[in-house]
């Protein structure tokens, strides 16, 4: 069953499904393509050019939920389910959209955003093939996914099938472990291990350690975490690798990374890049804005990308719109300050009012925040939906049933949601 973040969300009911969640309604093709493409013609030449902030601004109105126009979401709704970015896409992915339009009846074979990737990250692979989802050097290896889901869905798959055994945290965004529960349900010996995280929201290492064993392939840290928005420091990951034995993979998804604001903070690329055991996810999604397109990639040793190409959709899990405002993102940078900005302001202005509503928040450095209530959220949360303010109750797939993560949105969006808690709790 798929994950409530990767279904569609756009609804105009509020009838709930079991979990919680609404139905979703389909959108017509024609209808996304008119809708979207129309948008971003007017984003670049109507509002006062891509890169300028009032372009993004004049789409973000309104204090009410039923006033505010979001990016991206109809009028009146507030989405702060989805850890969606509240600016919408990079003006120079939406030009890049739009200069290939015409090109949707062919296939992408081009190097274009594998290039783009290797400049970003100084790999050593110095002729990627565009007839080729990944692409490796004599060391460096890199592949490309349907979003990090799909990466997420590969390494699971491999390392379960070969080893038998995953770890993750728990709560978490859970795909790894999701995936293994789907194939002992289907009759196959492997086994999901859960890990609890500490009360401070962060990955308990020590605990994610001894349930490593002979039959473990892989360990997944989400760094900055999904749900909790924690950080681990980049030296207590490096000492846990250096103590994983050798034939366990750790896989470090930085879906959030370019959020985290400790400037003194370092990923794990040049990890990746050195150790044989170590792979690193990033994605598309969310600082830059693209998560409707869906597209991930993974840095490894090339032996790693090599055990996992099996596993892969292969060369048509790419298409070329998203190949094309994949790479353009990448290099804009201005769009990622705005982004970076928007988020760090809303976080800011969410905690203290959460707490001056009673609630725990979970310093985050993600674009989303987890806070305890004290009390079932449920029907706070269920409440909140039908007031047309999305967020996520920590219910469910979380297993948390005094929270709720409420993705930051932009400030519209923030206060609208604030205004309708405090009408909510009375």
């Amino acid at each position: 069953m798929p994950s409530p973040e990767r279904l569609d969300e756009s609804v105009h009911s509020f009838g709930f499904l079991p979990d919680g969640y609404p139905p979703d309604e389909p959108v017509s093709r024609r209808d996304f393509l008119r809708g979207g493409l129309t948008g971003a013609a007017a984003l670049v030449a109507g509002l006062g050019g891509p890169h300028a902030p009032e372009s993004v601004a004049a789409q973000l109105s309104g204090r009410q939920p039923t006033d505010v126009k979001g990016v991206g979401v109809e009028p009146g709704r507030v989405r702060l389910a989805f850890n969606e970015n509240p600016l919408g896409a990079s003006p120079a992915a939406i030009e890049a959209v739009l200069r290939h339009q015409d090109w949707m009846n062919r296939y992408d074979y081009t190097t274009t955003l594998q290039n783009a990737i290797i400049r970003h990250h100084g790999l050593d692979i110095p002729r990627p093939s565009g007839f080729d989802f990944k692409a490796t050097g004599e060391r460096h290896g890199l592949m490309l996914g349907v979003g990090t889901t799909e990466l997420l869905q590969i390494l699971a798959l491999q390392a379960l099938m070969k080893h038998g055994e995953v770890v993750e945290a728990f709560p978490s965004y859970g795909q790894v472990t999701r995936v293994g529960d789907e194939l002992r349900d289907a009759g196959h010996g492997v086994q999901s291990q859960r890990s609890p995280v500490l009360p401070d929201g962060n990955h308990d290492l020590e605990d994610m350690g001894k349930r490593i064993g002979e039959s473990t392939g892989l360990v997944i840290i989400c760094n900055p975490h999904n749900p909790t928005g924690a950080l681990l420091p980049h030296d207590r990951i490096l000492d846990f690798i250096d103590r994983v034995p050798p034939h366990v993979l750790v896989a470090i998804d930085e879906v959030y990374v370019h959020f985290v604001r400790d400037p003194e903070y370092r990923d794990f690329i040049e990890v990746a890049k050195e150790r044989e055991n170590v792979i690193v996810l990033r994605t598309f999604s969310k600082v830059y804005g693209l998560g409707g397109i869906r597209v991930g990639y993974a840095i490894a040793h090339r032996d790693v990308i090599y055990r996992l190409a099996p596993f892969s959709m292969g060369l048509l899990g790419r298409n070329v719109l998203s190949v094309h405002a994949a790479a353009a993102a990448l290099g804009d940078d201005e769009h990622v300050k705005r982004s970076l900005q928007a988020v760090w302001e809303g976080n800011d202005y969410l905690t203290a009012e959460l707490e001056r509503l009673g609630a725990r928040v979970v310093p985050s450095h993600a674009c989303f925040l987890w806070a305890d209530f004290g009390r079932e959220t449920q029907r706070i949360v269920r409440s909140l939906w039908s007031r047309r303010v999305m967020v996520r109750a920590g219910a469910g797939q979380w297993a948390s049933p005094n929270h709720i993560r409420v993705s930051t949105g932009s400030r519209e969006e923030n206060e609208a949601f604030i205004r309708a808690l405090e009408r909510t709790l009375g």
